[in-house]
């Protein structure tokens, strides 16, 4: 698998998690997603003076199925 597929799945199993565990629905929506390394990804969810932001760390099989092994969360405020 080349690195922009394994990307799309990442984010498509990172996208997949926030929709369903991530309650704050009012705001600005996604401002942004980014590899931090190979494991890690951030997602900012833009609020009010605000940014929720969940950092993943995940693993990818050959086959491309994505596991999610972590999740934290911080707010940055403006």
């Amino acid at each position: 698998m080349d690195a922009i597929k394994q990307s799309i799945c990442i984010y498509e199993a990172i996208l997949a998690d926030v929709d369903k565990n991530y309650p704050m629905r009012g705001g600005g929506g996604i401002g942004r997603i980014v590899q931090n390394s190979t494991t890690s990804y951030s997602i900012y969810i833009l609020q009010e003076e605000r940014e929720d932001v969940r950092k993943y760390t995940v693993q990818v099989d050959p086959k491309g199925k994505v596991t999610i092994l972590s999740v934290t969360e911080e707010t940055i405020t403006h």
